[in-house]
């Protein structure tokens, strides 16, 4: 027994030092949770009615409440002072039992990013907000991008970015009913009115704003231009007036600009400066006037340019100042000039030079028979060469705004598209062949149908966009083969119909939302026909009653111009990035045209058969009695005839 000891005490310090071995790999206890922290979490969590069981529960050893794409209740910890451990992160999202904002919420001092979209908060935004000063994510007045920033800030985490992340202020997609006292007077779709607390000015870490898809008037916060950390900003989608502030310039770290949809004054270029690091230049309906970036800015890393919808001018040659640097050019509906330079015509750019009725040159440079991403309808560019003869002949059709029916064949006063699928048949009343829609238009172009024809136009593409296909069963129909598939693009679609007999028509379009069919992501767009507005902020899950169900929208319409317009437009409405980044702007279906028919007309009825016999023989009765008539008229003159020349020969004198 005696030798025994020294391999028990052997056994025993191997033991241990197995212990101190697994303790030092797992590091010293995690401490508990700030008690002013706890405190105000748990106070916030009571009024919400998160807690449950957890009411004892230390926060940061707890760390998430419940975790799911729809709904989310989790917080992030900084315990690298090894005392105690701060709460940093809170995300409190997709619960619409909440309708409060707690003041406790404000004794977080330490918060970096605070995520409450997707809830239904009323109540006011105290001053207190300047309390959190670390703040980098924030919830402000504007909505509908929560999955972005768990994509960013990474969901698969209780959103703890461990000093790591990005800074942000998010502004959730939430109903809020906020009288924030200091950014604008009225807010429609989070019922947001009153003014921006000036305390909001404090946040200076901040290096994402984004404010979008909200019915917020007035001028643009000047307090943004002291927002020198700004990295992304993105103001639009909203009711927000011009010009932008010429104090922007100093926001000399942008990397994204994105504005767009300002109401009121115009707005000119000076506010951009040699801005290094910018990548992303959005700037879609701003009001912009004068000549583009002239003199010429220094943008050597600009990727991503849009100045669609302005009043630009001036020559469109300025563009060849950021050609090596330049992925996707949109510059249409502007007034831009002279020849189209073949250096910025690229089989790999996207470029959108349409309705810039003044831009002339040709298209000589894209090889023939090649397809490549430039949209330049209702320009006076030179095609010739490029596309063949019938389609040249509807694209000619569309710069004159007007065709000469005798210059095509095949009229027609009825025609229907499957958008984004091939061709089908469907029966109502009488077949309809809805035709194949189905070439890639990629970020920029067109495609013409010659033998019915018409023509789908597309413009846009998201600068951080990989979007996959789409196609999905659709629930409560008949006509599978309409719904599955669907054109989108996250700017704009025209189909036109070219050599129309003027007149009355209807439309049908045909609706089903197969992308956003998961979690709170809204799609919102535009439609317009002829150039007139039918439906403002059409969201076709809302409409249809969920997602993957059709819906319709039957309109009639006045044709004469022998040229029918069909325009679905992004206006900066709706979730960007629900289920994945570039999930917006116009999505339809299936396409439906045909002559108007009058309901309380009835159309002529065929004879039935059996009536054939007694129409013959009716008909007979009056071709005999038209005879008689005739026959009983000749009689008669030559009786009178006779009757006349008798008596002239009694009268004549005898000689």
């Amino acid at each position: 027994m005696a030798r025994s000891k020294p391999a028990l005490v052997a056994v025993f310090l191997l033991v241990l030092a197995l212990l101190l071995a697994i303790a030092a790999a797992q590091g010293p206890p995690r401490p508990l949770t700030n008690p002013s922290d706890a405190a105000a979490l748990h106070a916030v969590f009571r009024q919400w009615r998160l807690e449950g069981d957890a009411a004892a529960e230390d926060p940061c050893g707890k760390g998430a409440w419940s975790g799911s794409f729809a709904m989310n209740a989790s917080v992030g910890c900084d315990c690298s002072s090894g005392v105690e451990c701060r709460i940093t992160q809170l995300n409190v999202t997709g619960y619409r039992n909440i309708t409060e904002i707690p003041p406790a919420l404000f004794n977080l001092t330490e918060l970096v990013t605070l995520d409450l979209s997707n809830n239904n908060l009323s109540g006011s935004v105290p001053r207190e907000v300047g309390n959190l000063s670390k703040l980098e994510t924030w919830p402000g007045a504007v909505v509908k991008v929560t999955p972005l920033s768990q994509k960013v800030l990474g969901s698969s985490q209780p959103l703890c970015m461990q000093g790591k992340g990005l800074p942000w202020l998010f502004l959730p997609q939430t109903p809020l009913t906020w009288e924030l006292p200091a950014l604008a007077r009225h807010f429609n779709n989070n019922n947001l009115s009153g003014y921006f607390p000036h305390e909001s000015s404090l946040l200076r870490n901040l290096k994402s704003l984004w404010m979008f898809d909200n019915y917020i008037e007035g001028p643009i916060p000047e307090f943004i231009q002291n927002l020198t950390n700004l990295t992304d900003l993105r103001l639009y989608g909203m009711k927000l007036q011009g010009p932008i502030p010429q104090n922007f310039s100093k926001l000399i770290n942008l990397e994204n600009l994105m504005l767009g949809d300002l109401e009121g004054n115009y707005t000119s270029f000076d506010f951009i400066e040699n801005w290094a690091n910018l990548s992303t230049l959005s700037l879609r309906k701003c009001g912009l006037i004068g000549q583009l970036l002239s003199p010429p800015r220094n943008l050597p890393k600009l990727k991503y340019l849009d100045l669609t919808s302005n009043n630009l001018s001036g020559s469109i040659k300025l563009l060849l100042q950021y050609k090596d640097s330049l992925n996707f050019i949109y510059v249409g509906n502007n007034s831009f000039s002279e020849r189209l330079p073949p250096e910025i015509i690229q089989p790999s750019v996207p470029l959108d030079v349409s309705y810039n009725p003044f831009i002339n040159g040709s298209l000589r440079s894209i090889p023939a028979g090649q397809q490549w991403p430039i949209n330049y309808i209702g320009t006076s560019v030179d095609a010739n060469g490029t596309i063949d003869s019938g389609s040249l002949t509807i694209v000619n059709c569309l710069r004159m705004q007007e065709c000469n029916r005798n210059d095509l064949t095949n009229h027609a006063t009825s025609f229907a598209i499957n958008c984004g699928g091939k061709q089908t048949s469907y029966s109502d009343r009488m077949p309809t062949v809805f035709s194949e829609d189905s070439t890639d238009l990629g970020g920029a172009g067109f495609h013409v149908n010659t033998t019915s024809h018409w023509v789908v136009s597309h413009v846009g593409s998201d600068p951080f966009s990989k979007s996959p296909g789409i196609v999905h069963d659709i629930l409560e129909t008949d006509m599978l083969e309409l719904y599955k598939t669907a054109r989108t693009s996250t700017g704009a679609l025209r189909y036109y119909v070219v050599g129309l007999a003027n007149g009355k028509y209807t439309i049908q379009l045909f609706f089903a939302e197969i992308v956003i069919v998961d979690g709170p992501g809204r799609r919102v767009f535009d439609i317009d026909i002829q150039d007139r507005n039918i439906r403002k902020d059409f969201d076709i899950a809302k409409e249809a009653g969920g997602s993957r169900k059709p819906t319709n929208i039957t309109h009639e319409v006045i044709v004469d111009n022998t040229i029918l317009v069909i325009h679905l437009y992004w206006s900066g409405r709706g979730t960007c990035c629900i289920p994945y980044e570039g999930a917006y702007g116009p999505l339809v279906s299936a396409i439906k045209v045909t002559r108007f028919q009058d309901p309380k007309i009835s159309p002529p009825q065929a004879p039935h058969s059996g009536s054939s016999r007694q129409d013959e023989k009716r008909r007979g009765i009056i071709a005999g009695i038209a005879a008689l008539c005739i026959a009983a008229a000749v009689i008669s003159s030559s009786v009178v005839y006779l009757w006349w020349k008798w008596v002239s020969l009694v009268k004549r004198p005898m000689g």
